[in-house]
């Protein structure tokens, strides 16, 4: 609320009122002068206007970070929040993988892409998955993708932890 257009808007329509009551009050007279007819069309007129000054946002208290002179905001943006650095996780074996060829998630248990049919890539070393007994096994160390332990080949992509495409080497 903008108080001081709703203080104006009172003060028009105070007038409004003492301009439709002075002829009544000074002469005694009831006759419809052309004062009463001028108080009886600027008193809508304040009205409108506080009512417009209650809509209206104040100045000095709302403003766009400060831009109009408010003490209290601060101008320009704050820094970023600090966050600490997330160790390096391995990823979660249940979670789904995506093929590198067509970027289609592929569950954890199946080692082939269900739309390019192409092996899927080991989580841990990069080289692609056979199957082994109906589940995903890293072909050099012939151990379940979870518990792969070779080295990591250079140009392969590694995951990350947010699942992006980072490249190590």
């Amino acid at each position: 609320m903008n108080r001081s257009l709703a203080y104006l808007g009172v003060g028009v329509i105070l007038a409004g009122f003492a301009l439709a009551s002075f002829p009544i009050v000074v002469g005694g007279a009831e006759t419809f002068d052309l004062e009463q007819e001028v108080g009886v069309l600027v008193a809508p007129v304040g009205l409108v206007v506080v009512l417009l000054a209650a809509v209206a946002p104040d100045p000095r208290k709302t403003t766009v970070l400060g831009a109009f002179g408010n003490p209290d905001e601060r101008v320009g943006r704050s820094p970023p929040p600090r966050t600490a650095p997330t160790p390096a996780r391995r990823y979660d074996p249940k979670d789904a993988a995506a093929c590198r060829h067509c970027r289609t998630y592929i569950p954890a248990e199946l080692a082939q892409c269900p739309r390019c049919a192409r092996a899927r890539d080991c989580r841990s070393c990069g080289r692609p998955l056979g199957l082994v007994l109906d589940r995903a096994t890293c072909p050099r160390c012939a151990r379940p993708e979870a518990f792969c332990s070779c080295s990591v080949l250079a140009g392969v992509p590694v995951p990350s932890p947010r699942g992006s495409r980072a490249w190590s080497g």
